[in-house]
C-alpha cells in the first residue's frame, strides 16, 4: 500500500475535520479528541517514509513522538468530561501585562502549570496570567482545526490575550517558575518588538538542522523563505514576547497563521521553533531578531537551583521533566 505524500500534494497532515465556530461544546471536545487519535494513526507510515536512511542524531521514534504531540494531546478527559476554560488570574495590582500559558490535560505541565501564578506572585509582579488547561486556544474561531499541528499553540494563547485587551503579551512554559520580578521585560517589548532567546547556527552539534528536521521539511522551509534555513539564528521559545501594537510583529504573525495552515513545515522534532525562526530570519525582521535576544529570560534547574538563579539575575527557572 503507497503512503500518501502530503509533501507532493501540498496538503497538511495534521488537519482535522471540524466545523469552524467560536464556542464549541464538551460533545464538540470529545469529537475532537476521537478525531485526533485516528488521525494519529494514520500518520506514522507517512512519518516512516520521511526519515533518511543514513539516519539523524534524533531517533525515528522521538521525531514521532514530537511531531505527534498535539494529534496525542489530551484536550478533553473523555471518562469525565468537563468544557475547559481559559482562565484570566489577577497578579499582584493587575495591570496592563499578560503572561499566558496552555497545557493538555492530565499530564506534569498541567500540574505545574498551577504553580507559575504563585511564582509570579512571589516576586511582586503586577500583572495577569491566563491560563488555559485542556481544550485549545481558539481566539479567532478557525485554530481548532490546526490543534494536531504540533506546538502551534503559542501564537494562538498570545492572541487569546489580545483579544482581552492586552498588547504586550509573554507565553511561558509551564516548566518555569518565576524568580525574579518580570517587568522589565514587557518594558523591553517597547523597543524591541519581541522578546526570546536565540542561539547561533550549529551552536549545540554540528548539522543540527539536518539532525532534527526531515529532509522534506528542510527542503520545503528554504523554498518558502528562499534561503538555506540550516545557516539561520535559531530561536528558542521557552519563554516569548510579542509587542501586538507592532505592524512588523501582527505581519509576523499573519506569515505564522499561513505556515500553520501548511503544517508541513512543522514537521521537525522542534516544530514551532523551526518556524519561528524561518520567519523571524527574514531581512525584514533583522533588527527584531537582533534586539529581542535576552540571555537571561530562563535557565534550566540542572545548572543553577532557584537561588542562585535569582543571584544570577534570571527571571525564570525550568524544571525537569
Amino acid at each position: 500500500m503507497n503512503t500518501f505524500d502530503y509533501f507532493h500534494e501540498n496538503t497538511n497532515p495534521f488537519l482535522i475535520d471540524i466545523e469552524q465556530k467560536d464556542l464549541y461544546t464538551i460533545e464538540d471536545h470529545i469529537k475532537i479528541q476521537t478525531e485526533l487519535t485516528s488521525h494519529s494513526e494514520k500518520i506514522d507510515k507517512f512519518m516512516e517514509s520521511l526519515y533518511p536512511e543514513c539516519e539523524m542524531r534524533t531517533s525515528l521514534n522521538e521525531m514521532k513522538r514530537r511531531c505527534k504531540k498535539g494529534l496525542n494531546a489530551k484536550i478533553i478527559d473523555v471518562s469525565n468530561p468537563i468544557l475547559p476554560k481559559i482562565e484570566m488570574h489577577k497578579i499582584g495590582n493587575g495591570g496592563k501585562n499578560c503572561f499566558v500559558c496552555c497545557t493538555p490535560l492530565l499530564d506534569d505541565r498541567f500540574t505545574a502549570s498551577k504553580t507559575i501564578i504563585d511564582s509570579l506572585m512571589d516576586v511582586g509582579f503586577n500583572g495577569h496570567f491566563l491560563l488555559l488547561n485542556g481544550g485549545f486556544p481558539n481566539p479567532t474561531g478557525k485554530e481548532m482545526k490546526y490543534v494536531g499541528v504540533p506546538y502551534c499553540f503559542k501564537i494562538f494563547m498570545i492572541l487569546e490575550a489580545k483579544k482581552q485587551g492586552f498588547e504586550k503579551v509573554i507565553w511561558i512554559d509551564a516548566a518555569c517558575y518565576a524568580v525574579n520580578n518580570p517587568d522589565q521585560l514587557f518594558e523591553k517589548l517597547d523597543t524591541s518588538e519581541a522578546i526570546f532567546r536565540t542561539f547561533p547556527p550549529n551552536c549545540f552539534a554540528p548539522e543540527t538542522y539536518n539532525n532534527i528536521c526531515f529532509p522534506k521539511t528542510i527542503e520545503l522551509l528554504n523554498k518558502l523563505v528562499n534561503r538555506d534555513v540550516r545557516n539561520d539564528t535559531t530561536i528558542n521559545s521557552i519563554v516569548f514576547g510579542l509587542n501586538l501594537d507592532s505592524e512588523r510583529i501582527n505581519c509576523f504573525i499573519e506569515e505564522y497563521y499561513k505556515m500553520v495552515e501548511l503544517g508541513l513545515p512543522f514537521l521537525t522534532a522542534f516544530p514551532e521553533e523551526i518556524v519561528f525562526s524561518a520567519l523571524m530570519n527574514k531581512p525584514e525582521y533583522a533588527d527584531i531578531l537582533e534586539k529581542a535576544n535576552s540571555h537571561n529570560l530562563y535557565i534550566h534547574e540542572c545548572y543553577l537551583n532557584k537561588e542562585n538563579a535569582k543571584h544570577a539575575g534570571y527571571f525564570f527557572v525550568q524544571r525537569g521533566y
